[in-house]
């Protein structure tokens, strides 16, 4: 989980631990590199737009890891989408946290069913 507003990010860390899920937390780019480069997660979702902004953070990501994926979280997702095309799902601020849910448990079923990703393989 990346994101800088530390009021957000520490309820969405709350609501995925909750929800029975390992949470990693950065609130930037760089922090979160830190934290990819020991470990890969399973599921990164990012804010947008971050204090160390790096458009190449999200393409990075899906080639080191074409197999996980990348939910981007934006104020302004439909230039979210076309800014990180390689972003495998876009959710609009202010977020649902039933779509976000509902998004990720979608990502994890297809991660754990072996599904996701075989898209990407060309």
């Amino acid at each position: 989980m990346v994101e800088d507003s530390d009021e957000l990010r520490e309820l969405l860390v709350r609501v995925f631990s909750d929800a029975g899920f390992e949470v990693r937390e950065a609130c930037s780019v760089a922090g979160a590199t830190a934290i990819l480069v020991n470990s890969a997660p399973d599921i990164v979702i990012t804010d947008c737009f971050l204090p160390d902004i790096s458009l190449a953070f999200v393409p990075e990501m899906k080639r080191r890891y074409p197999n996980m994926p990348v939910i981007v979280l934006s104020g302004d997702p439909e230039g979210a989408r076309l800014m990180l095309p390689d972003a495998d799902e876009v959710i609009g601020k202010p977020i649902s946290l039933a779509e976000l849910i509902q998004t990720l448990f979608k990502f994890v079923d297809a991660v754990e069913a072996g599904r996701y990703g075989k898209r990407h393989l060309n």
